[in-house]
């Protein structure tokens, strides 16, 4: 057989190698073949096909999200870019650095409604940080290289690069530009100087981790020195080790009155990598007016977006909370009095936060699986070296937030952006991504069964995912709503699930079903001993949810 000449295409996939493009999910197409062919052709970017768009993107924010190179989703025009959009929009949501490529009809045929054309660039450019259609095969190595720079310089997020199909046709001659990145920014001297003596008067700091903020390590200097709190934003508790004696919790729904409180009552808020989330905030009735605020991030843009800070940091947030830690120091020796004071303040809150986030007794056994015993197994996969714990949208969640604590970095992810569905492909993703841990995705039966379907794609490409599907027959969260605020009245909520564990064995991978406390922990040592893919089917009273006393905010 000949040797094929280069053509756009070849091109592209030589752009992604150059960028460190190790992975490409994505979904066959009649304007991305010649792509998929040109990524079949070469051994070191390899792409994997799923069963739905919106898997493949989750799939790719799985594997960015977990430190893997940058994840690239990809899916032909039209319907297809349309299937990928939610995962795009929340990547975009949670800054999560992500490059997507949709296939596009060629340009001659454009503007005449032709089969499944779609205006890419005006449909995503309000869910991205940057999209661009390339017309001209000459410009792909410029403009894709600069796609991926953009995703992950500054603030990170998902760039969508559409790609026509006779731009991947065109012979091309032109190689791939160097890989370039940029650094980010120190903080500004004057202001670590007015940071430090604001929060060196303080009587009652609190330091707010997000999930922009990076280093632990840095963080927790900081409250140390400042003998401060440190609460962590929604879905962001394994931001720092949770034994540690500054952590006071983590904000957002399901937080602890203590948790709550000690923001309530601060007289200087340090928020690092933080953006006031309507959760985080609990609809921004949390931070005290009177507080001064130290706000740094990446972004200049979200400096007070919502409050204005009395010092505002343009920087990396480790590298701030570093300075400002050397500059606090010999401020805070010159007061000693007020330093043992914060510091035997931030005491008795741990000690309250402790008695808080103790487990309730377990319940009187029954046919059903409680939340006590799940958030106890939960607590042993968390305490387990290698694991990785994916939690997807569920109405367990808070029963994960009050009372499961995480010790070892990069161990628990979540997504505040509320995508349903994001769990098992974002596990998929990231048990590619670090494929000397095991990866466990706790997910609700109503978000489990959006992409259950991929389940395949796990044994197909020897993904060996566990799932625990928290199976309560219903849309739990929208039920206790309708429980609490709408006087019972429950319609469209309650479901008539399958059997998952048979529909595991089905595909060709492990299932089990529990429906006693007594069979979890086991069952779940026994899923992990498995070499490939598995589904738990954890199946819980229908009526299962919240904490004792926890109950949703109404819908405003």
């Amino acid at each position: 057989m000949s040797e094929q000449p280069r053509r756009g295409a070849d091109l592209v996939v030589e752009c992604l190698a150059t960028e460190g493009v190790t992975h490409v999910f994505g979904l066959p197409g009649t304007t991305v073949m010649d792509l998929i062919d040109a990524l079949t052709r070469q051994e070191t970017v390899r792409y994997l096909s799923t069963r739905h768009e919106q898997v493949a993107g989750f799939m790719a924010d799985g594997f960015s999200r977990a430190g893997g190179p940058l994840g690239v989703c990809l899916a032909s025009r039209g319907p297809g870019a349309a299937n990928l959009s939610i995962a795009v929009q929340n990547a975009h949501d949670e800054s999560i650095p992500l490059l997507v490529l949709i296939g596009q009809v060629p340009g001659s045929i454009t503007e005449r409604r032709s089969f499944e054309e779609m205006d890419v660039v005006s449909a995503f450019r309000p869910m991205c940080k940057w999209v661009v259609e390339i017309h001209r095969p000459d410009r792909i190595p410029e403009l894709l290289q600069r796609a991926v720079r953009t995703a992950v310089t500054g603030r990170p997020g998902p760039v969508v690069v559409s790609l026509p199909l006779d731009v991947l046709q065109e012979p091309v001659t032109l190689s791939p530009g160097p890989r370039v990145r940029s650094y980010p920014s120190a903080p500004h001297p004057d202001g670590i100087t007015e940071a430090a003596r604001l929060l060196a008067a303080s009587e009652r700091p609190v330091i707010i981790v997000g999930g922009g903020a990076g280093s632990a390590e840095a963080h927790l200097s900081l409250a140390q020195s400042a003998g401060a709190p440190l609460l962590t934003t929604w879905l962001r508790k394994n931001a720092v080790p949770n034994r540690h004696p500054a952590f006071l919790g983590t904000l957002g729904y399901g937080a602890h009155e203590v948790s709550e409180q000690a923001l309530r009552d601060a007289d200087l808020v340090v928020a690092l990598g933080c953006r006031f989330s309507e959760f985080t905030t609990k609809r921004w009735t949390l931070v005290p007016p009177e507080a001064d605020l130290v706000h740094v991030d990446i972004d200049p843009v979200e400096l007070g977006r919502i409050y204005p800070p009395r010092v505002g940091l343009v920087s990396e947030a480790a590298a701030a909370s570093r300075e400002l830690a050397g500059a606090l120091t010999p401020l805070i020796a010159a007061d000693p009095a007020r330093a043992a004071r914060r510091t035997a303040r931030r005491e008795a809150l741990r000690k309250e936060y402790d008695d808080a986030a103790a487990l309730p007794p377990l319940p009187a056994p029954s046919e059903t699986v409680s939340s006590v015993a799940l958030a106890e197994a939960v607590q042993r996969l968390a305490d387990r070296d290698g694991l990785v714990l994916v939690q997807d949208v569920h109405t367990f969640g808070p029963w994960i937030l009050r009372h499961v604590g995480f010790d070892r970095a990069r161990s628990q992810y979540g997504s505040p952006g509320g995508a349903m569905a994001w769990g098992l492909p974002a596990a998929m993703g990231m048990a590619l991504a670090r494929p000397d841990e095991r990866v466990v995705a706790l997910s609700g039966d109503g978000s489990f069964w959006m992409v259950a379907q991929d389940f395949e794609t796990c044994v197909r490409e020897r993904i060996p995912v566990v799932n625990l599907v928290v199976n309560n027959f219903a849309y739990g969260n929208t039920r206790d709503r309708q429980r609490f605020a709408h006087d019972e009245r429950y319609s469209g909520v309650f479901l008539d699930n399958p059997d998952f564990a048979a529909f595991a064995r089905m595909l060709g991978g492990y299932g089990a079903r529990v429906t006693r406390d007594t069979d979890l922990r086991a069952t779940i040592d026994e899923a992990l001993a498995q070499p490939g893919p598995s589904i738990i089917d954890i199946v819980q009273d229908r009526m299962e949810g919240l904490p004792s006393g926890l109950t949703p905010l109404k819908a405003r």
